[in-house]
């Protein structure tokens, strides 16, 4: 049984739906600036919220998955990472394309990312909803960290619209987002967040512009997978 729900840190629920609902990014920056220091010692906590339901391990699976299905035409184009943190996605995919780029509001999360030095990868401190002006269109979009949960549906959509308008023809999109089917069942359900059915985020995708759409995940998983093309 799930236990009770307990006040979330980092500040008010309401206030900080508020930030992203009405793209306050320097704000949203700061909040992220914060966490760089000990973002990647978090998500090598297996204890870490973060990775509850081996959420991070799983994305990597389904997006290496992904690409071994289209690696010809991966290995040929480039690969973003939309809220990219310190780069772990291109860490892990970056070897299967042909170039990388990161970009995330935070220029802390930025500076962590590229002293990594990934092989044939940048990183932007910049708006992901401006993707295609900071990046050269690419093969995939990646997404890990329910960026579509932060930003709520209305700015989600424009933020769907932007992966698209990233991709080159036959480009895919992944990204994940907070389930509302297993809401009730999990412990960690931060209440300034929001939560999709597979119908409301594979809608959101083709209003966006994308042909086709699909969730992958079973339906007791904290956080599911949209993938688009």
């Amino acid at each position: 049984m799930r236990t009770p729900k307990t006040r979330q840190p980092g500040g008010d629920p309401g206030e900080i739906r508020n930030l992203y609902e009405s793209r306050q990014l320097d704000a949203i920056a700061k909040r992220w600036d914060a966490r760089a220091r000990t973002w990647d010692s978090e998500l090598d906590d297996p204890e870490c919220h973060l990775n509850h339901d081996g959420a991070y391990a799983w994305f990597l699976e389904a997006a290496a998955h992904l690409i071994d299905k289209r690696s010809a035409f991966c290995s040929a184009n480039g690969a973003i990472d939309c809220g990219c943190g310190t780069g772990l996605v291109l860490a892990a995919i970056a070897s299967r394309f042909a170039w990388g780029v990161g970009v995330d509001l935070s220029s802390e999360m930025i500076q962590a990312a590229a002293q990594k030095k990934i092989s044939r990868c940048r990183f932007i401190a910049g708006d992901c909803f401006r993707l295609s002006e900071l990046c050269p269109k690419a093969a995939a979009v990646f997404s890990r960290g329910v960026l579509l949960s932060h930003y709520g549906a209305e700015q989600g959509m424009a933020l769907l619209g932007a992966m698209r308008a990233s991709l080159v023809e036959e480009g895919f999109m992944a990204c994940d987002f907070l389930n509302e089917s297993a809401r009730s069942i999990q412990i960690h359900a931060p209440e300034n967040k929001t939560y999709y059915s597979r119908q409301a985020v594979i809608r959101m995708a083709l209003e966006a512009g994308f042909n086709e759409a699909t969730v992958i995940g079973a339906e007791n998983r904290r956080t599911l997978i949209l993938v688009a093309v």
